[in-house]
């Protein structure tokens, strides 16, 4: 009876001890330099939004990203403490995004914020304490957006935000500051008027300068025309001239023999010293 009872406590054992490090819904235990963290995973595989934030394990680290993930996807509760085993967070994740109610503490154990999330987005209520456990902001978010009136106590400001964008009220004025308002606009809208023309005023004195400048250089650039016209026309009259002289001078110099002449010029001077 004995020796068949243990041989399958053995088994059990060896089957207990390997789903629990084979299994991805055991709880898993890391730690860094602040915080300690217990939480479980999931393998699952999923088609990751485009628009949400997933948190994984890998490598004996959390990380986070958008639209994607390379590990196991964090599933089910999530815990962080300080190393003084004082709670820092706690929520819960459905296949790596954040769902549910979400907490977080400050280091003396005094309640910090609470949020809500649906898949992966803030949505509802949201509040925040300081350490002493007053509160200091509360508001709404839809789809990730703050919406409706937001509250601050330190700065005693209410904002109301629409999808995210801030929505600015329309103050409400008296009679008289409403007049004055009036006023102010419509000398606002004259001195720019006035603005307006003393601009053009000053571009059309600009402009009949620049059209001066642009006919005195067109004067100037016709008048040097001119001037180098009437040198050219001096210069040949002056180059005619002398051509005109050269020819008069050399009609008036004796015209001189060609050589066929010349030689017989010679020839006969010659002939007539002999005959003599």
């Amino acid at each position: 009876m004995k020796t068949t009872i243990f041989p399958r406590l053995i088994i059990f054992f060896s089957t207990f001890i390997l789903v629990s490090f084979t299994d991805p819904y055991t709880i898993k235990r890391i730690s860094d330099k602040d915080f300690r963290y217990e939480f479980y995973t999931t393998n699952k595989k999923i088609n990751p939004n485009e628009n949400k934030t997933y948190y994984w394990f890998k490598g004996g680290l959390i990380h986070s990203s958008q639209a994607g993930m390379a590990g196991e996807l964090l599933h089910d509760k999530f815990t962080k403490m300080y190393h003084s085993n004082q709670l820092a967070e706690q929520g819960e994740f459905k296949n790596g995004l954040r769902v549910g109610e979400w907490k977080t503490w400050h280091p003396n154990g005094v309640l910090s914020s609470t949020q809500t999330w649906k898949s992966g987005l803030r949505s509802g209520k949201y509040f925040s304490y300081n350490e002493n456990g007053v509160m200091v902001e509360n508001g709404k978010y839809s789809s990730d957006l703050k919406t409706g009136k937001w509250t601050n106590a330190e700065t005693k400001q209410i904002i109301t935000y629409k999808k995210g964008i801030i929505i600015k009220k329309r103050p409400n004025y008296t009679k008289s500051e409403k007049y004055l308002l009036k006023q102010e606009s419509i000398k606002l809208e004259k001195n720019e008027i006035d603005q307006k023309e003393l601009e053009i005023a000053s571009d059309a004195v600009k402009l009949a300068a620049y059209k001066s400048k642009a006919k005195e250089e067109k004067e100037k650039a016709k008048e040097k025309a001119k001037k180098d016209k009437e040198a050219e026309a001096l210069v040949r009259k002056a180059e005619r001239e002398k051509q005109k002289e050269v020819k008069k001078k050399s009609k008036n110099e004796p015209k001189k023999d060609s050589k066929i002449e010349a030689f017989f010029k010679k020839l006969f001077k010659r002939k007539n010293k002999t005959a003599k």
